[in-house]
């Protein structure tokens, strides 16, 4: 059994919003790399007093710990090393405090932005912080509904404006056959990155993999269609395009981190009108899944938009659903 080495991490956003990222000597571990600085947690600090030393003794730079907000929480295992990724926001409180940086210990460092990170290699276990800072807060799930219902709801969501918009529309249509629900993608798609918004087809892969990739952001794999790839030994889509699912337990998590999907919604958080029968996850249980996961989560049922700094404090990424945005 690997011991686990706890270790504070800091998202660094300049006035400008560019993140601040370092490169790993050749003889660390995971070397030659790019990474969000930080380092470990002694035993008598708290992640955030260990990440205000870390920075400061890594790259100069200040920070008030009462100044960072948490983004997310990743337990990650390489073969000859386990990891818990403690990541933390960190932000320029006055424009210029942070051009101090540099690299203390002789290593590399640069101000990216975000739309550019990807252009850099970092090691695997940073791929859920990326994926943590390209995700928005909000995802927006279509009725089971008709056509027309569907495209109301959305315009209704678009219309919601900037601020309080869902970041993601999670096109969900199981009463519509593929014809129709390609038909109805192509319409909604250029609207939504019109808005800004990512367009998420929930349907079958084989829909997808037809047009798909044309009219839509990523996939997200519904409780059948999960269970038929649950077995796959990779993940069903390209790397680019976004993949997510649904799980409720444990195994469903495990399953699904094993396919490779780049976030996930846990069901149900609270009662839900949509599915009155389906009992709520215990404190523990929803505190057993957010513990074990290695990517971001969504809350899903019976949650409104008022409930995201509650489930931010709970370690997710936001929060999921259908009346919390806009009642047809």
């Amino acid at each position: 059994m690997k011991k686990i080495v706890h270790v504070a991490v800091g998202v660094i956003f300049d006035a400008q919003k560019n993140i601040l990222i370092a490169k790993r000597s050749d003889d660390q571990h995971q070397g030659g790399l790019w990474e969000f600085p930080g380092g470990k947690v002694e035993a008598d600090e708290t992640v955030q007093q260990a990440l205000a030393r870390e920075l400061d003794e890594e790259v100069g730079i200040q920070v008030a710990p009462e100044l960072m907000t948490p983004l997310i929480q990743i337990p990650f295992h390489y073969p000859d090393k386990s990891v818990y990724l403690d990541v933390w926001n960190v932000f320029e409180t006055n424009s210029g405090d942070f051009k101090v940086a540099h690299g203390k210990e002789g290593q590399p460092v640069v101000w990216v932005p975000l739309a550019e990170l990807s252009d850099y290699e970092f090691p695997a276990a940073n791929k859920a912080i990326l994926n943590a800072l390209l995700l928005p807060e909000l995802i927006a799930i279509t009725p089971d509904s008709d056509v027309e219902s569907i495209r109301s709801y959305i315009a209704g969501c678009l219309g919601l404006g900037i601020e309080k918009s869902p970041g993601i529309i999670q096109l969900r249509a199981p009463q519509i056959a593929q014809a129709e629900f390609v038909e109805l993608a192509k319409v909604l798609y250029p609207q939504c990155l019109q808005a800004g918004v990512k367009l998420v087809w929930n349907c079958p892969l084989d829909w997808f993999e037809a047009e798909g990739s044309e009219y839509s952001d990523g996939l997200h794999l519904s409780v059948q269609n999960f269970v038929a790839l649950s077995d796959m030994e990779k993940r069903p889509v390209v790397d680019d395009v976004w993949l997510s699912t649904s799980v409720h337990n444990l195994a469903e998590l495990e399953q699904a981190q094993q396919l490779g999907v780049d976030y996930l919604l846990v069901s149900p958080v609270q009662k839900t009108s949509s599915h009155p029968d389906a009992e709520p996850l215990s404190d523990a249980e929803l505190k057993a899944i957010l513990d074990h996961t290695r990517i971001p989560v969504y809350g899903l049922g019976g949650l409104a938009v008022a409930d995201l700094a509650e489930v931010k404090k709970q370690g997710m990424q936001g929060i999921a659903g259908i009346s919390a945005f806009y009642q047809l």
